[in-house]
């Protein structure tokens, strides 16, 4: 009895040790949806009236606050299916293409704590 009650304590001291490495949730914060859109010839340097105006005649609704840190391209609308939502998106990223930008994705972007540089504004 004694034996196994050492077991099991050293057991449950053991686990104590086992923790993940980075569990510090604001590493995992990224850039807002409207930086992963930046020009091709000026990337960083991305005009930002311009970059709204870009947008929003690509077919992202005039009443929407770009500058709002929660916007964001995959918010459903009244009743869309998530197909709508993901043609939508299509559509928007290649009217931003033609337009001269280039769509990064979060990945590229890198977390707010550690930018990659390609998003800044």
């Amino acid at each position: 009895m004694r034996l196994q009650t050492l077991l099991l304590l050293s057991g449950i001291l053991n686990l104590t040790g086992c923790v993940v490495a980075d569990m510090d949730s604001s590493n995992y914060r990224y850039v807002p949806w409207i930086q992963v859109f930046q020009k091709v010839d000026s990337t960083g340097q991305t005009n930002i009236r311009e970059r709204k105006e870009a947008l929003y005649s690509c077919g992202v609704d005039r009443s929407e606050n770009l500058d709002d840190k929660n916007w964001g391209l995959n918010i459903q609308h009244g009743n869309e299916t998530l197909k709508e939502v993901v043609d939508r998106n299509q559509r928007i990223f290649r009217c931003m293409e033609s337009k001269g930008y280039q769509v990064y994705g979060f990945d590229e972007c890198g977390p707010l704590k550690k930018p990659s540089g390609l998003c800044p504004n």
